[in-house]
């Protein structure tokens, strides 16, 4: 079995870590841990995170539907830990780190993501 390409490592590393991010995140929701996302936003929190483990073996095997989903999680993924959250987010200050790694993450899912499609086509 040949090594992944770095790209696709890239896409597949950053789906782990906003896995892991959403996981957190709706487990502070459901506890109501501060700060916590209001209730309103569990749905969506869910739906990303099945996405991103239903994207996770797609992109391992280098399906075209795993590279079109993983973009979709990573553009999801901006709207929930965007640096968009500073100006809206009223405890933004306590959600430094995950605005900051979450922004990153998905910015490299989704530039990885292209580059992987790009080259298997």
């Amino acid at each position: 079995m040949e090594k992944p390409s770095s790209v696709l490592q890239a896409a597949i590393s950053s789906l782990l870590g906003l896995i892991a991010l959403n996981w957190v995140l709706l487990s502070s929701l459901f506890a109501q841990v501060q700060p916590h996302p209001p209730g309103m936003f569990g749905p969506y929190i869910g739906a990303t995170l099945s996405l991103a483990v239903l994207s996770l073996p797609l992109v391992l095997w280098r399906n075209r539907i795993g590279y079109i989903s993983s973009i979709i999680v990573g553009l999801m993924c901006v709207m929930s830990f965007g640096p968009q959250k500073f100006f809206l987010e009223p405890a933004a200050l306590l959600l430094v780190p995950v605005i900051i790694l979450g922004s990153i993450l998905s910015l490299v899912l989704i530039i990885s993501s292209i580059k992987v499609w790009r080259e298997k086509d």
